[in-house]
Formats: C-alpha cells, sequence, structure tokens
C-alpha cells in the first residue's frame, strides 16, 4: 500500500498532512461510534451502575446488533484504509501490536 511517511529522519514527529475528505470521513466514523455508544450505554446503564437484567441486557445486545450494520461496519473499514495510507508499515504494525482487540476465545486467554 502506498504509504506516506511520519517519522523525520531524526525520529521525531513528523506533521502530517491529511486531505480534507479523508479526515472528516475518519473523524465522522468516530463521532458516530463514540456519541452513539455513549447514547446507548446511557439508555441501557441501570441507574444504581450494577449489571442489567435478562431482559435489559438482551435488549442491549439486540440494540448493538442492530446499530453495529454491516453498512457501519464498512464505513469504518473506509475510513481505517483511507487514514492507513498516511501510517508507515512499520507504525501501523507497532501501533496493532498493542492494540488491546475484542477476544472471541470462550476463555479470553
Amino acid at each position: 500500500m502506498n504509504r506516506l511517511p511520519t517519522i523525520d529522519p531524526r525520529g521525531e514527529a513528523a506533521p502530517v498532512k491529511v486531505s480534507k475528505p479523508d479526515l472528516l470521513a475518519a473523524w465522522s466514523i468516530l463521532e458516530n461510534l463514540a456519541v452513539s455508544l455513549d447514547q446507548i450505554g446511557g439508555f441501557f446503564g441501570d441507574s444504581d451502575g450494577g449489571p442489567p437484567d435478562e431482559k435489559g441486557r438482551l435488549a442491549l445486545l439486540e440494540a448493538l446488533k442492530d446499530y453495529l450494520s454491516p453498512t457501519l461496519i464498512g464505513k469504518i473499514n473506509d475510513a481505517r484504509v483511507q487514514l492507513g495510507r498516511y501510517v508507515e508499515d512499520e507504525e501501523a504494525e507497532a501501533i496493532s501490536a498493542n492494540i488491546d482487540y475484542w477476544d472471541y476465545s470462550p476463555s479470553g486467554e
């Protein structure tokens, strides 16, 4: 993939020129995620801070399933690809190695 350098030869962070459409697309997705997940959490959150009952838990799961649609997931991936053009492969690998991804293993290990 064609990537632009983000570290100058002295190892210091260098400014990165990002196209405005790429920036706005990524910001829009992040804004959507932050606000929507906050609203879902606020709507389904228990006022005493405890876990939801079974009915509330199922409603929360249904809301998340509806919100995290294939269309939204596609938009998230598109924004990631757009911004990925501005990150060197080595930087992307280092960042990816330190992301706390969701773990699908039953034990969470």
